[in-house]
């Protein structure tokens, strides 16, 4: 959408995508994932598009754009030509969108911005209501705190937080256990979770056979490349059968725990082409996070770095940048 940073030159973004192509690599074991449609919000650069297109040749494409020179701008630079642009906001498409039974679909709502996340939980609360068994829906929220509200009492803060995140938030959809003490930094992306997993239970009640359906989650992720960001993707089931399938076609790559308590956590600082040259020297090894304290003391900190478990779990798909003549 408008105004959108640069996620395609930021490494965690860039690892967090990777995880979610990995997971549909899996999935295809199950489903004809070329077969299905995809839209998300491309802004003018489609990365996710490209992605998508370029490793698992998804041909149906629709992405969501409200702003109109946004829209200008995204047509102009439209990598493929079975991308379909909409000049149209998430809320007013998902309020018509209409899914034949036997569609399949994947969408991923990749929101930016924190003051909206009310109408944001809102569009993932209508379109779960449509979706069919195997369809899979990803939601990115901004999980920086301090959008919440600041004050120059500290011992205010969290209490005027919380009264923030709870005008925002759909009654129906607000975790009762969620207190003010939880409204932190490191606990925030947590109580997001919980309110991803309200909405998906009240949308989606595994009830047969009014409601067959439920949300299995698949995996989270929460990284900073600026602020603090938190994605939750699922996949919609009407089996418990399907379940242990997806599950053991997916046991192959560990960041899918199928919890929603559990989010990986990507926290890789930026890297130098040489630094990463010499860091995957070390790599795979059961000794390598000793060995990157040791050696590059000037990248991480110490034991209780994170980015050191970060970095030894998620290596394999740390971006690289090159120079590129036109």
């Amino acid at each position: 959408m408008t105004n959108q940073p640069f996620y395609h030159l930021r490494p965690n973004k860039s690892i967090d995508r990777k995880l979610f192509i990995q997971t549909l690599i899996g999935l295809n074991q199950c489903w004809p994932i070329a077969e299905y449609q995809y839209t998300g919000f491309g802004s003018y650069l489609f990365d996710d598009f490209k992605i998508l297109h370029d490793t698992l040749n998804i041909s149906k494409m629709i992405s969501l754009e409200k702003d109109l020179k946004e829209y200008e701008r995204a047509k102009f630079n439209v990598p493929y030509a079975c991308i379909d642009i909409k000049n149209v906001s998430s809320t007013e498409y998902l309020s018509e969108l209409f899914i034949e039974d036997g569609d399949h679909n994947i969408f991923w709502l990749d929101y930016v911005s924190p003051a909206e996340i009310g109408s944001q939980i809102a569009d993932y609360a209508t379109l779960l209501k449509e979706l069919n068994s195997g369809d899979i829906v990803r939601i990115t929220l901004n999980a920086n705190v301090a959008s919440l509200g600041k004050t120059d009492d500290p011992d205010q803060l969290q209490e005027l937080r919380f009264k923030k995140l709870k005008e925002r938030i759909p009654d129906e959809y607000f975790p009762a256990n969620t207190k003010i003490e939880d409204i932190t930094t490191a606990k925030y992306p947590l109580v997001l979770l919980k309110i991803l997993k309200k909405v998906s239970i009240n949308c989606l009640d595994d009830n047969p056979p009014y409601s067959p359906n439920f949300l299995l989650p698949l995996f989270s992720s929460v990284y900073a490349d600026g602020q603090q960001m938190l994605t939750f993707t699922g996949i919609v089931l009407d089996s418990h059968e399907l379940e242990e399938k997806v599950k053991e076609v997916l046991k192959g790559y560990p960041h899918n725990n199928f919890l929603w308590e559990e989010p990986c956590y990507i926290e890789i600082p930026p890297l130098s082409i040489r630094e990463i040259v010499e860091l995957n020297k070390l790599l795979p090894s059961e000794s390598a996070e000793q060995q990157l304290i040791e050696n590059f003391p000037f990248i991480f900190s110490g034991e209780k770095d994170k980015a050191i478990k970060s970095y030894t779990t998620f290596y394999k798909y740390y971006p690289n940048y090159h120079h590129v003549n036109f």
